[in-house]
């Protein structure tokens, strides 16, 4: 046996080299870098508003309630413009720092942006 044999492939057929050098490439690479680069999820959109509607979408938001200790968790809800500086919020069920549930009643109050309070 010569040496020239020994090292050659016995199947006959050529060993296939990536183009571009040793570093494999193609489709299976880039799903796997979208799939592990992907941005992180945005916080779901306010639902669609409809023409016409003097609505505003107030999101989740962490706010400071007299007499409670901590910040209350007031969930996403829909406010009614009255005018320029003044909305109707309905009533709402909100969330204590401890786990306490707390009920916010339904009034007149500045827009979202303006205001301290729930």
């Amino acid at each position: 046996m010569s040496l020239c044999t020994l090292g050659a492939p016995r199947s006959g057929r050529a060993q296939a080299t990536p183009p571009g050098g040793t570093t494999p490439g193609g489709a299976i690479f880039d799903r796997l870098r979208d799939q592990t680069t992907r941005p992180m999820p945005l916080p779901s959109p306010a639902p669609p508003r409809r023409p016409g509607d003097d609505m505003i979408w107030v999101p989740d938001r962490h706010v400071r309630v007299p007499g409670v200790e901590g910040s209350v968790l007031v969930p996403g809800h829909w406010e009614q413009r009255l005018s320029e500086h003044e909305v109707y919020v309905p009533p709402l069920t909100g969330q204590t720092s401890d786990g306490g549930v707390i009920q916010l009643p339904a009034g007149r109050q500045p827009p979202p942006g303006e205001r301290q309070s729930p």
